[in-house]
């Protein structure tokens, strides 16, 4: 084959190849460059691949450990909510035990005795001028006040020496001058032009040179004034803002000065009025006036705490006897359930209270009332020495088949028997015993009407 025909033929190859790869892309035609580009890539794999095979277990052992700390987690979110739960739960419980016990000791809580020869020494309370009659001393106080307020203020915002040169421009208007030439950037500039005009009056002769130089320099002087009086002109402009602020506030200050006045003046007038009533309740408990009994016990109100369980009092009032008649709504104070903690403190169990469970805690939060109703107004009344309390509770007329308020116990307490009793210790049901009474319970069938003792 000659030579020309063997060129021919390697460049028809060699063109072939080229349009094939060019077409055809990755095929039996491909260059020696794309098998290399080929192995490189097969041989970065199997790196790949012995490199995950060398960290296979430590790749599982972190993903383990990552689950492992998320159950973790969740398990001690999980118990946080759990003890919160069990937390909740068991205040819920000990409360409602709480409440339970306290109905039933509602005597053991009452007032201190009251002393009414002291409170008969007491004082009136001082006179407290109206605001007219202290007018011209409020007014002289209220005006010292500002000037003081002025003065202070004055002393604090004393102004620098650049305010001899520019105390003149320190005037609202010129707000603006200082604002600018007050700025770094401007001074900056201004100093650099200073700074060429200075260099250019000293490359000139004669008097030019003498006149711009001295020109550069006092306008520089100026802007550096004006950059340090810049704060003394808002100092200044502040402060007269202020003194104005101050000098208009004299008439509302004085009026506020004469509405407090004129507040403690009316409160003097309260005070007074209960002073003057309590007064009048003094002495007449003193002197054994039974209608001051009455207005003692309206005034300073003993069994405002019972109100709070929805029950009601209302009393009578002679000589040596206070008659009460109490109403003891028992469906809005004593509970119908019990409670309980289950399942070592996750659950909260609510049960019907057994009938005979609730008519103990019903009677005996009765009678804990009837010795604190009683205690209360011995307490109150020393001259009293015998109170007879009727519980009223809601139970069914036989007669009618409704439901009406009826007397369910009916006790006369004697003060020097109710003072040899230990409160602390003694079961309110039981201490009826001790005193002249009518009360027909059962356990199992709680309270029945009876009729209420004679008053003497």
């Amino acid at each position: 084959m000659s030579f020309g025909k063997s060129l021919k033929s390697e460049l028809g190859r060699n063109a072939g190849k080229w349009v094939s790869n060019k077409v055809f892309g990755n095929t039996g035609w491909a260059t020696p460059r794309r098998h290399v580009i080929e192995v490189e890539q097969r041989k970065k794999q199997r790196e790949e691949a012995r490199e995950y095979k060398h960290r296979q277990k430590e790749m599982e052992h972190e993903r383990r450990e990552r689950e492992r700390e998320l159950k973790q987690m969740e398990k001690e979110q999980a118990e946080r909510e759990k003890r919160a739960m069990i937390r909740a739960n068991e205040e819920e419980v000990h409360k409602h035990n709480s409440y339970l016990e306290v109905i039933q000791s509602v005597h053991k809580s009452y007032s201190d005795q009251i002393d009414w020869k002291e409170l008969q020494k007491q004082n009136a309370p001082d006179y407290v001028p109206t605001a007219e009659e202290l007018r011209e001393e409020i007014s002289k106080f209220t005006n010292d006040y500002v000037d003081q307020e002025i003065e202070g203020l004055k002393i604090r915002s004393r102004l620098s020496l650049v305010r001899l040169i520019l105390g003149n421009m320190y005037v609202p208007k010129n707000r603006w001058i200082f604002k600018t030439l007050g700025k770094e950037e401007a001074l900056g500039f201004i100093g650099l032009v200073c700074m060429m005009g200075l260099l250019y009056g000293l490359m000139q002769e004669g008097f030019l040179k003498y006149f711009l130089s001295i020109i550069s320099a006092l306008v520089f002087l100026t802007v550096l004034l004006f950059k340090y009086g810049a704060k003394d002109f808002d100092k200044k402009i502040n402060l007269e803002e202020r003194l104005n602020e101050l000098e208009n506030s004299r008439s509302r200050l004085l009026q506020e000065n004469l509405k407090q006045q004129q507040e403690a003046h009316e409160q003097y007038l309260r005070d007074k009025a209960d002073y003057e009533k309590m007064m009048d309740i003094v002495n007449g408990v003193i002197n054994k006036n039974p209608q001051a009994y009455t207005y003692a016990l309206n005034f300073f109100n003993p069994f405002e705490d019972l109100k709070e369980y929805g029950s009601d009092i209302s009393f009578e009032v002679n000589a040596n006897k206070v008659s009460v008649d109490f109403y003891v709504h028992s469906e809005e104070v004593v509970p119908s359930t019990t409670k309980k903690i289950l399942r070592k403190g996750v659950e909260v169990k609510e049960e019907q209270l057994p009938q005979s469970r609730f008519n103990e805690i019903y009677q005996d939060y009765v009678c804990s009332c009837i010795l604190k109703i009683s205690k209360e107004i011995f307490q109150l009344l020393p001259v009293v020495n015998e109170v007879q309390v009727n519980a009223k509770g809601s139970l069914m007329n036989s007669a009618t088949g409704n439901f009406e308020e009826q007397t369910i116990v009916s006790v006369n307490i004697e003060r020097d028997k109710l003072d040899k009793l230990n409160f602390d210790l003694l079961d309110p049901s039981d201490s009826m015993s001790n005193f002249e009474h009518r009360m027909d319970f059962k356990k199992n069938e709680g309270f029945k009407p009876v009729s209420d003792l004679q008053t003497a």
